[in-house]
Parts: C-alpha cells; structure tokens; sequence
C-alpha cells in the first residue's frame, strides 16, 4: 500500500513538473514580445507582488509543492535563460546578449550567496520553510520583462559600485590564473590535484563552485560595463551556460557518486577547461553540443558571417568595400568552382 502511494505521489509530482516546464516554454514566445522594462515601471513591480501573494495564497499545496521547489527555481532560474542565452549569442543582434549577461551576473551573485542557505535551514527551521518560495520569487523579479529585476540590479549597484570592485579582482585573479597556466604547463600539477584532494568534500564542493563563479563574474561585470565589440559579452555568456549546464550534472550527481574520490576533481578540472583561453572549451561545448541541441546552428552560421563582415569591414578601405563585398557574395552564392574561376578572371 506504501509503495502505491509514493508511486503515485512521484507520477502527481512530475506530471506537474511537465507542465510547469511546458507552461514556461509556452510563455517564452509571449514574454518576447515585450521590452525589457529595465525595472523602472514601479506599477509592474506592484502586481508582481500582489500576483505572488495570491499565488501563495491560493495555490493547492500540492502544486506550491512542486513549484515553490528546488526544481520549480531550477526550470525558471537556468533551464529557461540558458536556452535563451544560446538564442542571443546565436544571433546578429547584440543587445540582448548584454541582458542575458546581467542576468547572470544577477543571479549568479545571488545563487553563490545563497549557497550556505541549508546549513542556515539546519538552524533556523522558520527560514527553511520559506526560502524556497523566496528564492523563486526573486529569480522569477529578475527574469521577466516587466519587472526586470536583474537590469535594474545592474543600474543601480552593479555598474556604479561592484564593477569598480570587480576590476581589482579580476587584475588580482589574472596573476594567480597565469600561476595556474604555468602549473597546467608544468609538472606540478599532481600537487595542485593532491591538495585539492585532502580538503574535505563539502569544501571541495565549495572550491568548484568558486572557482567557476567569482572570476568569471568578475570578468563578466568587466565585459558588460565596458564599450567594446560585444565579443566579451558573447565570451562570457557562452561560459554562464556552459557552467550552469555542468553544475545541474554536478548537483545530481553528487547525491549518488559525489563520495567517490575524484569526483569534485573531474568537476574542476571541466570548470577550469571552460573558461580558460588555452582550452576554449566553453566555445567548444557551446558550438558543437548546446547549440545543435537547441536548434540554433543555422542562427550561429549567420553571426559567424556577420562577424566575417564586421572584421573585413575594419581592414578594407571604405572606397572598395562595395566592391570587395559584391566579390564576396558572388563567391558565398556559386559554387566552388564557379568561383574560383571568378576569381581568376578578376586577376
């Protein structure tokens, strides 16, 4: 009779985890229709307000169960932007690659301070009672249009307080990033990976989760405070999705081999193939996994040409761009031979 009951309960929970996931990917086309409010329409934040409330109010348990849960925050909170974060940096458009980066920025600071909130449960049980429904409430502010929570963050504290903080870390981190290079280089890796492997796994669980956050949310704050030609921001969005996908693996993983010896080192040594530029792996993550996954290469392929075009733009004079460019459509349209005689004609 128990084990009907828990089958029953696991087949109500993820059929409403189902349709909490294809409710939001039914509102994704709808919620893209709007501006970004950049946080600054106070009535949006008002009925945010009034809406959870009487969300919270109302809602059967069952359903606040499910969706004021770890995983309700993780479908709204990560799946849902890193799939949106792939469609921005897939496209030609650099506007919203700089939305999404605050978003992470946002969230990402958010996330790792928040990440002692189960020893706090521990000791505060009132806390724990209601943090989920607080940390869905928050991620939920900072990600829809309306309300905009993470660019609002941006405008007021991020760009005028943590960015000048952000730039001494990221001057001070690069040191110790070059010392880690000339270890990778070297022979002396074993005793990085030996020290590593004598703290306890709680605090080795909290070195990758560090490692994989505070320099590049630094170097993200850089990216996204700074002119320049949106490559920074695309960078680092790349990584934020590449991270976020391996720290859900991490997460759930650990609960059946996270006590195995080695674990939490294979987890570091893929969050530092992502972000350092030896490796380029979050590119190579991103380019050859997460974006056919997601639908997007032919998206990619047009921003690649894009990017094609910008850099010949800054290397050609403007008086032969016209022609320059008409040559190179012809050889983008005809065939490979087509255009090999083409150009032999023109020499």
């Amino acid at each position: 009779m128990e084990e009907s009951n828990m089958e029953e309960s696991w087949l109500e929970e993820s059929a409403i985890i189902l349709g909490l996931l294809a409710f939001w990917c039914s509102l994704i086309p709808i919620l893209d229709r709007f501006p970004r409010s950049r946080g600054k329409n106070i009535v949006s934040h008002g009925v945010f307000v009034v809406v959870m409330a009487v969300l919270l109010f109302f809602l059967p348990a069952v359903i606040q169960d499910v969706v004021f849960s770890s995983v309700g925050i993780l479908i709204i909170g990560t799946v849902i932007p890193i799939y949106k974060s792939i469609q921005a940096v897939c496209t030609i458009e650099e506007d919203d690659d700089t939305e999404w980066l605050q978003y992470w920025i946002a969230y990402g600071t958010f996330s790792y301070a928040t990440e002692f909130m189960d020893l706090i449960g521990e000791r505060f049980p009132a806390v724990a009672e209601h943090w989920y429904e607080f940390e869905f409430c928050c991620t939920l502010w900072m990600l829809l249009p309306f309300t905009d929570g993470s660019t609002l963050i941006y405008d007021k504290l991020t760009l005028p307080y943590v960015a000048p903080i952000c730039r001494k870390i990221k001057e001070s981190t690069e040191g110790y990033i070059q010392l880690l290079l000339a270890v990778v280089n070297g022979t002396y890796l074993w005793v990085v990976w030996m020290t590593f492997m004598t703290l306890p796994e709680e605090a080795r669980r909290f070195a990758v989760i560090a490692v994989g956050t505070i320099y590049p949310l630094a170097a993200s704050v850089i990216a996204v405070t700074t002119q320049g030609t949106g490559e920074d921001d695309a960078f680092w969005l790349t990584y934020w999705s590449c991270f976020n996908i391996l720290f859900i693996l991490m997460d759930y993983l650990e609960n059946f081999i996270g006590s195995i010896n080695g674990f939490y080192s294979i987890c570091m040594v893929a969050t530092v193939y992502l972000f350092l530029p030896m490796f380029s792996g979050a590119q190579a993550v991103f380019r050859n996994i997460l974006v056919p996954l997601s639908g997007q290469y032919e998206n990619m392929l047009l921003r690649d040409t894009y990017l094609v075009k910008r850099q010949m733009e800054s290397k050609i004079p403007e008086d032969m761009r016209d022609r320059i460019f008409s040559k190179a459509a012809g050889i983008f349209v005809a065939s490979p031979a087509a255009s090999t005689t083409a150009t032999k004609k023109d020499d």
